[in-house]
């Protein structure tokens, strides 16, 4: 590709994914599926153009954005790394599996960058909320109950437990923060994917069928270790920073092991002959009813050890 074309086609992804940004940041509604789509013009910057004139890209419609949105909104057009990112590690990886990974990671460093920025604008620490700045969200939210007709007994216990979800907030923020990278690189790796597919242009290595998803078992003695910090941290109540760590940790490996119960539900539904539609009315039901999600955790720590989809297999031939 010579000089001058690379440098217009170039400059139109940039541009339409600015536009995009812009659609979705200004459209009600509709807005979000722009916001899904946006990423795709970068992905294919990434795999088309080389990493510094990408970074520019992003840069530009980053200033371009900032003119309509002002800096605070064009902050959010941070994703536009993550496209990028997706689209150079497509053109260096073959596996979905090594670029999500490695999306994941640029997707977290840039949530990092911006929540700095956010905490320097706003003078609002998530990993540390005082009662004092949760208090006012419990108020503006119970007002909201109360103008609904709420009674004041429900409003009571709704109180308490946005105090309690609140509170918890801070703890477990460093995990939600990797969960948020993840389904944004998730989200960005497939819609971006689907896009270049329906354009036949250059493509991202497929995803492994959700059926099939397995993690390595080196997750359960992650687990273990967070039982132990847990541990740790009563006998040694000075060093909160153990129990915080064994929480946050605990929570992103059941929810690996959880996802892994899903695949093996997947998995024999398939064999049974499902559609999808009962197959994600079913994933619905577990979701929403406690009782469910803990036995599709327990098949997911189970699977880990004994790979069930495989014995399964086996007896079958």
């Amino acid at each position: 590709m010579d000089r001058t074309r690379a440098l217009v086609e170039s400059s139109l992804l940039v541009a339409l994914s600015a536009v995009l940004f812009l659609a979705g940041h200004f459209l009600p509604l509709v807005g979000m599926v722009f916001s899904l789509v946006c990423p795709a013009p970068l992905v294919v910057l990434g795999l088309r153009h080389s990493l510094g004139r990408a970074v520019l890209g992003v840069v530009a419609a980053t200033i371009i954005s900032a003119a309509f949105t002002g800096v605070v909104g064009a902050l959010f057009f941070c994703f536009g790394f993550l496209g990028i990112a997706l689209g150079a590690l497509g053109r260096r990886f073959d596996r979905a599996v090594d670029i999500i990974l490695y999306g994941i990671l640029v997707s977290l460093g840039s949530k990092l960058l911006l929540m700095v920025i956010a905490i320097k604008l706003t003078g609002i620490n998530p990993f540390g909320l005082e009662e004092a700045e949760i208090l006012p969200m419990i108020e503006r939210i119970s007002s909201v109950y109360s103008s609904l007709g709420m009674s004041k007994e429900s409003l009571s216990t709704a109180r308490e437990q946005m105090r309690a979800t609140l509170s918890l907030i801070p703890l477990i923020f460093p995990a939600l923060l990797v969960m948020a990278a993840t389904v944004d690189c998730f989200l960005s790796y497939i819609v971006s994917a689907a896009v270049l597919k329906r354009l036949g242009r250059e493509t991202l290595p497929r995803l492994p069928e959700f059926s099939l998803w397995r993690f390595p078992k080196s997750i359960f003695w992650a687990l273990v270790a967070s039982l132990a910090l847990q541990l740790a941290g009563t006998y040694q109540p000075s060093m909160a920073f153990l129990q915080k760590t064994a929480l946050n940790l605990r929570l992103l490996v059941t929810t690996l092991f959880f996802f892994q119960g899903l695949a093996v539900g997947w998995f024999f539904m398939g064999s049974r002959g499902l559609g999808r539609f009962l197959k994600v009315a079913l994933t619905l039901v577990v979701m929403v009813v406690p009782f469910f999600a803990q036995l599709v955790l327990i098949l997911g720590i189970i699977d880990v050890w004994f790979d069930l989809r495989s014995r399964f297999r086996g007896g079958r031939e």
